[in-house]
C-alpha cells in the first residue's frame, strides 16, 4: 500500500505542478504583453520558489522604480498564499529575439491586434527570424481572417525539419491565441535553429544533424617525398618471391 500511496502523490504533485505553471503562464502572457513575454522558469528549494521571466523588454517588467515588480508579487503572494520571504521574481532579457519562437509569437499576436494585415505582419517576422540566423522559419494562422468563413494560411521560407530526433533539438515551437470580437485566432510559430558546435558564444544546438555531410577540401601535396609516400600507401602490398 505503501507504494500505490507514494506514486499517487508524485502523480498528484506533477499535476500541480503542471496547474502552477499553465496559470502563471496565461497570467504572465495577460499583463505582460507590452513587455514582450516569452515564457517562464520556475524553480523551487525548501525555502524559495523562483519565477523567472523572460521578455524581450525586461525593463518594463520591473516597471517604473519597482512598482510593476511589487504588483506582480503581491498578486502572487495573494493567490498563492506565499510569504514575503517566499517568493521571488526576476526578469531576464532575451539575446537573440529572432531564435526565440515564444518571443515571435508574441510579438505576431500585438501586430495583429494592432489591425495590421496578417501577410504584411507574418512576412516581418519571418524576415527578422531569418536575419538572426535560423535555417527556417514556419507560421501558421488558423481562424476568421477578415471573413465569415474561418480558413488557415501557412507562411514558409527556409529549410525544416518534421521528423525523428531532430525536430525535437532543433525545432523551437509556441502556440498562442489571438481574442477577436468575431472569434478566436490561433497563431503557431516554428523556427529551425541553426548548428553551433560552441553554444556559449552564439545561440545553437551543439548536436549535429544525422545526415549532414562535410566535404573537405582536397589536400594539396608539393614535396615530392609526400608524393612518394602517397604512391606507395595507394600501391597494394606484393607478395612475397619463393625462393
Amino acid at each position: 500500500m505503501d507504494k500505490t500511496t507514494r506514486a499517487i502523490n508524485k502523480k498528484k504533485k506533477f499535476v500541480a505542478d503542471g496547474v502552477f505553471n499553465a496559470e502563471l503562464h496565461s497570467f504572465f502572457s495577460k499583463s505582460l504583453q507590452d513587455a514582450g513575454y516569452a515564457g517562464i522558469e520556475v524553480r523551487r528549494t525548501p525555502t524559495k520558489t523562483e519565477i523567472r521571466i523572460k521578455a524581450t523588454k525586461p525593463q518594463q517588467v520591473i516597471g517604473v522604480e519597482g512598482k510593476k515588480h511589487k504588483e506582480l508579487t503581491q498578486f502572487l503572494q495573494k493567490r498563492f498564499g506565499y510569504s514575503d520571504d517566499q517568493i521571488q521574481i526576476w526578469a531576464e532579457p532575451i539575446k537573440f529575439k529572432g531564435l526565440c519562437a515564444s518571443a515571435q509569437v508574441e510579438a505576431m499576436n500585438y501586430k495583429l491586434l494592432k489591425d495590421v494585415p496578417v501577410r504584411l505582419a507574418a512576412n516581418y517576422i519571418i524576415k527578422s527570424v531569418i536575419q538572426d540566423g535560423a535555417k527556417g522559419c514556419e507560421i501558421i494562422i488558423s481562424g476568421k481572417l477578415k471573413q465569415q468563413r474561418a480558413k488557415t494560411m501557412k507562411f514558409k521560407q527556409g529549410y525544416m525539419i518534421c521528423t525523428g530526433q531532430p525536430k525535437n533539438d532543433y525545432i523551437d515551437v509556441a502556440v498562442r491565441h489571438v481574442f477577436f470580437k468575431q472569434g478566436i485566432m490561433g497563431v503557431k510559430v516554428k523556427i529551425m535553429l541553426p548548428y553551433e558546435p560552441n553554444p556559449a558564444k552564439k545561440f545553437g544546438v551543439k548536436t549535429p544533424i544525422p545526415d549532414n555531410v562535410i566535404i573537405h577540401p582536397p589536400k594539396q601535396i608539393t614535396d615530392d617525398k609526400e608524393i612518394r609516400t602517397a604512391v606507395e600507401q595507394q600501391q597494394p602490398a606484393q607478395p612475397e618471391q619463393q625462393q
